[in-house]
């Protein structure tokens, strides 16, 4: 039997020839890590540091696939050659790519998902503190929407398809939300994944609105190799409405006071001093006396990477400051990140992974929030000055109350500070099986850990005013007395993972892969708060301040799930494909029997090209039909809701006994045994289009979500002596729908390499059914009514325009209630009374507008280069939705104060009582308007908009006697963010990106536009 056997082996070894070869870019520098594998079979080896490779493979027949990412796949013959000098060309149609997706990777050109994918040099073309808006308009399927500017506030939504805010998965494990998602480095990911349709449901129940995968940067074998870029930059709104000068405030305030039948407050001769800047009537500009034109931000970077022997490795660290744009210089932001990856070979069939990543970051700002400093800025009144006597010692107190200058300064009113530390690590070991070929076994263990700790600091100050007549300052006492407050919260996670993986080829044609995953993870969190109030104030510690009105709070809360995954590939000679998968998931937050659910998901595809009677139509190369149908769930409410029991923080309290106050007990609500997650049946059907050699790249998508389970409480009708209220329960549903297009095209004329690529969203939402009472009519019905119908509609009163004249308004509908049309005057706005009653009500209003998020969003990407020259251009816009804003952007005079410039180009008497029309309705205070701020066209506008997005041109020098002194190339680069906007002219100086903030005021820090020159240095 020996003998048989060493034959066998004998003959073996003879049928096969042992090749060699070298792998090169386009550079004709050696590729480290390059995949060779014998086509048909899992046999393969990888590239050593120089590129070089060998491999035995039979004599007759064989068939050699080298890849790498980024680059094109080569299928070589082997024939009767041994030796190989294989140049790999970059990837333009980037189907050879492989592509993370959940728990493993997939080569595009067999994805059946809805999957994008975004590689680090395509994030870096944008420069921002924020992740997220370095991918806004390049990612199909992804809306990114930038709330405000403001230094450390991370406040950028991110929305996958209309779905919502996803699950944000980092190297493999399941971390913390956009806010944390937005503050990891650039520089350091190497790719990132989006999963946008069911393919998501391998994550189970906090996948329901998509899933961001992450991947960071990995070492690879070869010298070691060092980065340095560095990035300064000056930032300044995008744009910010103007508020009247002194001169146009004053004649708008004797037109208020003219309007009301009162004398003029400004007398002729002051009009005049106002207008000729006279001494006392210059005028102030409170939005330049408190903020600069622009602020600096920088950033430095710096990286190692390489491998020998058996060790791999990546680390890097990074800062960034972002200055905000106060004058006092009490607002910014500041963050430091370190990243270590190291890969380690302990035998030849087991491999250890460690990452380990931090990031400590601090954000300063004075002791008012940016609000209410914004907000003096517009309604302090352009007559008043910023200081008592123009005497910098003495901050005046304003009519208005905000005195902007005052309360940027910390020195005077206080600050807060917020600090943030994150750890996050994870320990892998894989094992790949010798005596199962393509099997592997991986375990895995990670912790994070997030301290955060806030500080605040309110001072008492004074404001004072002047008396001339006395030559005396009276200070008069804010916000008293000064206070102190510290808040501690301490998060820490631990996963654990432990995974089977296994590829096989079965008769050459058919590809099999399995995957199999055990998970869980658990989560403690603690925080804690204190307070004290200061007789006087002393110095900014909590021991220094008094021991009265002292408040203490805090908590704790822990969370766990378990889950099991599954999932199985199959293609037919990568032609048909097919893939199951399903998640069985385990929340801590339901009754316990009711704690389980399964996720499951099955998507396949047919690439058409791949079929002999496409292969003959020479400009088709790739033609892909795929769909996927999944379930996916999303938590829903908060946990414990089936336990019964009474609430200490509902009950009030009572002083029995003087000098002990005791906390009192609210009765038990009903619970809700069954309630459960909600549950998303998510349907896509896409096909995939290369032409001309996959230089024209073509994605189409159609999708819909229907989500049931949403939480609602029963209208039940109950009796006032019942002294509860009903649970939440899983009553409500709605539906999503949309489509998605994106479009490439990549070309080269000798050394210059051109390119194009786009990207179109369009989805909206419907409720299916919205629990309520029965409807008292059909009238009530039509405008009550909620099921099956959009949800993103504003109902509103239909404007025909301004009256003309007093007896215009005299003949008019009715359109301000009780007191008619007493109130209206020559300008103002008048509606249409729709059913034709003669009176303007609710009944008249209709829907009119898109709601205020986005139904459409889409992004443009240019770029080009020549030799050493690159340059990119990306353009970006959203579209269907409306903005409406509050307060002093939508009210004359608000809180009395000053009021936007657009507002002077208004109806008005001349001297002899005739009224000269005007854009906007005559001035006047609002308690003696009329129907002038219902909603209507008047004030709810278009903001869909079109902006340059960024830019950035760069050039790197390639020069011998660089290499000479161990520098490998040096680039430098010029971009810019947010350049410029195409948007209606009304929202244009409110940036129709922002969000409307804070009571719909639109006082959120404003949208910044910079201006940046960087250089990157490798060594």
């Amino acid at each position: 039997m020996l003998l048989v056997q060493t034959g066998v082996r004998a003959q073996s070894a003879a049928d096969e020839t042992l090749i060699s070869g070298e792998v090169k870019d386009e550079k004709s520098s050696a590729i480290p890590g390059a995949s060779i594998v014998l086509q048909g079979t899992t046999k393969g080896t990888t590239t050593d540091a120089n590129g070089k490779f060998s491999l035995s493979v039979p004599k007759s027949g064989s068939v050699i696939i080298v890849s790498f990412l980024g680059y094109k796949r080569q299928e070589i013959a082997v024939g009767s050659r041994t030796s190989f000098d294989v140049q790999l060309e970059l990837s333009t149609d980037e189907l050879q790519e492989v592509v993370v997706v959940g728990y493993g990777t997939q080569r595009k050109q067999t994805l059946t998902g809805a999957i994008s994918n975004i590689v680090s040099e395509q994030i870096k073309t944008t420069t921002h503190t924020s992740l997220a808006q370095s991918l806004q308009g390049k990612v199909a399927g992804v809306q990114i929407r930038q709330n405000s500017g403001e230094p450390g506030s991370f406040s950028t939504n991110i929305n996958i398809r209309g779905f919502g805010e996803p699950l944000y998965v980092v190297d493999g494990v399941a971390r913390d939300g956009g806010y944390e998602f937005q503050k990891i480095n650039p520089d350091d990911i190497e790719s990132i994944s989006v999963l946008k349709d069911a393919s998501a449901a391998i994550f189970g129940i906090r996948a329901g609105n998509g899933v961001v995968i992450v991947t960071t940067k990995k070492g690879k074998q070869g010298k070691p190799q060092f980065s340095y870029n560095m990035v300064y930059g000056r930032q300044s709104p995008t744009d910010v409405p103007k508020m009247t000068s002194a001169l146009q405030w004053a004649e708008m305030r004797n037109d208020a006071a003219k309007n009301l039948g009162e004398n003029p407050v400004f007398s002729p001769e002051e009009i005049e001093k106002f207008r000729s800047g006279a001494p006392g009537y210059q005028g102030t500009d409170w939005y330049k006396e408190t903020l600069n034109k622009s602020a600096s931000q920088q950033q430095h970077f710096i990286s190692a990477s390489g491998g020998e022997g058996v060790v791999s490795y990546f680390t890097s660290f990074g800062y960034q400051k972002e200055n905000g744009l106060l004058k006092s210089g009490d607002m910014g932001y500041q963050k430091y990140t370190f990243r270590s990856n190291i890969g380690i070979d302990l035998t030849k069939n087991l491999k250890a992974d460690l990452i380990l990543s931090g990031l400590f970051d601090k954000r300063d700002q004075p002791g008012d929030n940016f609000f209410n400093i914004y907000k003096g800025t517009r309604i302090a009144l352009p007559t008043e000055r910023p200081y008592a006597n123009d005497n910098p010692k003495y901050p005046a107190l304003l009519s208005g109350g905000y005195n902007p200058v005052a309360l940027a300064d910390k020195g005077l009113t206080g600050y807060s500070q917020e600090v943030n530390k994150f750890f996050q690590s994870t320990f892998a070991l894989t094992y790949t099986v010798p005596f199962v070929p393509g099997l592997r076994i991986k375990g895995l263990v990670a912790y994070d850990s997030n301290n955060y700790r806030a500080k605040s600091v309110s001072k008492a100050y004074n404001l004072y005013t002047y008396d001339a007549a006395t030559d005396k300052y009276t200070a008069h006492a804010q916000r008293n007395p000064s206070r102190i407050g510290n808040n501690f919260t301490d998060n820490n996670r631990i996963t654990f993972q432990g995974q089977l993986f296994y590829n096989t080829v079965i008769a050459k044609n058919h590809n099999l892969g399995a995957t199999l995953v055990y998970e869980q993870q658990q989560s403690h969190n603690r925080w804690a708060g204190l307070g004290r109030e200061y007789a006087f104030f002393t110095n900014d510690q909590i021991d220094q301040a008094g021991l009265n009105n002292q408040t203490t709070s805090g908590s704790e809360s822990e969370y766990a799930s378990q889950s099991y995954v599954g999932r199985l590939n199959y293609d037919f000679k990568e032609k048909y494909l097919l893939e199951v998968a399903a998640r069985y998931d385990g929340s801590y937050r339901y009754h316990p029997d009711r704690r389980w659910g399964l996720f499951p998901v099955v998507s396949a595809g047919w690439r058409i090209s791949e079929e002999s009677f496409i292969k003959s139509i020479p400009f088709i190369s790739n033609l892909k039909l795929r769909g996927s149908y999944g379930l996916v769930g999303a938590d829903a409410g908060a946990p414990f809701q089936y336990v019964p029991g009474f609430s200490l923080t509902g009950g009030g309290g009572y002083e029995f006994t003087n000098g002990n106050y005791t906390t009192g007990a609210a009765s038990p609500a009903i619970v809700n045994e069954k309630l459960t997650w909600f549950k998303s049946n998510i349907q896509d059907v896409g096909i995939d289009v290369g032409l001309w050699d996959n230089k024209i790249d073509l994605t189409f998508d159609i999708y819909q979500r229907d989500r049931k389970g949403l939480l609602a409480r029963r209208n039940v009708s109950l009796p006032n002596t019942f002294g509860g209220t009903l649970p939440e329960e899983n009553l409500n549903s709605d539906r999503v729908r949309g489509i998605e297009f994106s479009a490439a095209y990549n070309g080269q004329i000798r050394d210059f390499k051109y390119g194009i690529s786009g990207n179109f969203n369009f989805a909206r939402t419907q409720n299916r059914y919205v629990e309520r009472g029965e409807f008292l009519s059909s009238m009530d019905k039509w405008r009550g009514g909620a099921t099956n119908r959009w949800n993103d509609v504003v109902w509103a009163y239909q404007l025909e325009g301004q009256f003309q004249s007093k007896d215009e308004v005299i003949y008019a509908p009715i359109q301000n209630g009780d007191l008619g049309n007493t109130r209206e005057l020559p300008g103002d706005f008048k509606y249409k009374d729709v059913d034709g009653n003669g009176v303007i009500d609710g009944n008249d209003a209709i829907p009119l507008f898109f709601g205020g998020d986005p139904k459409m969003y889409y992004g443009v990407t240019l770029n080009a280069s020549w030799k050493g020259f690159d340059f990119t251009a990306l353009f970006q816009g959203s579209g269907k939705y409306s903005v409406r804003f509050r307060e002093v952007y939508a009210e004359v005079f608000a809180f009395r104060g000053n009021t936007p410039e657009y507002f002077y180009d208004r109806w008005h008497q001349s001297p002899d009582g005739q009224w000269i029309p005007g854009e906007w309705p005559a001035s006047r205070f609002n308690y003696n308007v009329g129907a002038m701020y219902a909603e209507s066209g008047a004030w709810r506008k278009d903001a869909s908009y079109l902006r340059f997005k960024s830019a950035q041109l760069g050039y790197t020098f390639n020069l011998p006697w660089l290499k000479k002194i161990g520098i490998n190339d040096v680039r430098v680069y010029g971009n810019a963010h947010n350049i410029f906007t195409w948007a209606d002219s009304f929202v244009k100086p409110f940036d129709p990106e922002k969000v409307e903030g804070l009571f719909g005021a639109g006082l959120t820090y404003p949208v910044t536009r910079s201006y940046n020159f960087g250089i990157n240095v490798k060594f």
